[in-house]
């Protein structure tokens, strides 16, 4: 492909992937997840910059991926949403996982959601596909663009939990786009990062304190 035509595939992937996120939230990412594993596969020049994983190393990687979704979800739980819920004046909405609380078995269910969908695919989707080869196509110097732009997106595909979650998993994004622009977009330390967080906040609802 020519400069010119990988990036007007490139913005028609962004806006593919932007689209069903912003219309159907919740829903709407996995039709977002179609789009990405179709470019995946028959545009080649996707790849390499979507799915580049290892900063420095995979220990190194997964290390600080674990420290920073462990440090978020403290902060989170802690300090973030409760101030959020005070300037909204409601909480993030987890009705739509009331069924996890004390339940072995839709936990352990959840958890696999969480870890492989919200770990591994979001991240795919938002930081390596629009954040990654978004960059590589339009140039470096927008890779901080869209990673403001991608973790909106990524906020409003939670509009279930009601703005209060729209915020708290803007910011989520946010940090999580920081961190892949930081670590030279590689993936494997935000996914590191998500999967840790998605854990600890998906044990937190099952024990009650969610």
């Amino acid at each position: 492909m020519t400069t010119k035509t990988e990036r007007i595939v490139c913005g028609l992937l962004i806006a593919g992937v932007f689209l069903p996120a912003l219309l159907l939230p919740g829903a709407g990412a996995l039709v977002s997840a179609i789009v990405v594993a179709l470019a995946l596969i028959f545009l080649s020049n996707s790849r390499k910059p979507t799915l580049a994983l290892v900063w420095r190393s995979v220990p190194a990687s997964i290390l600080l991926g674990m420290a920073v979704g462990t440090a978020t979800a403290i902060a989170f739980s802690v300090a973030v949403e409760p101030l959020i819920t005070a300037l909204t004046g409601e909480p993030v909405d987890l009705s739509d996982f009331d069924a996890v609380k004390g339940s072995v078995p839709n936990y352990l269910v959840m958890m696999a959601v969480g870890l492989i969908f919200g770990g591994i695919f979001e991240e795919v989707i938002f930081r390596g596909a629009v954040i990654g080869w978004g960059s590589a196509a339009f140039g470096k110097h927008l890779a901080w663009p869209l990673a403001i732009l991608s973790a909106v997106v990524f906020g409003i595909t939670h509009l279930y939990q009601g703005w209060s979650g729209v915020i708290s998993t803007g910011l989520m994004g946010l940090i999580l786009g920081a961190l892949y622009v930081l670590c030279s977009r590689r993936l494997l330390p935000c996914i590191a990062a998500h999967m840790t967080n998605n854990a600890i906040g998906i044990t937190a609802i099952f024990l009650g304190m969610g």
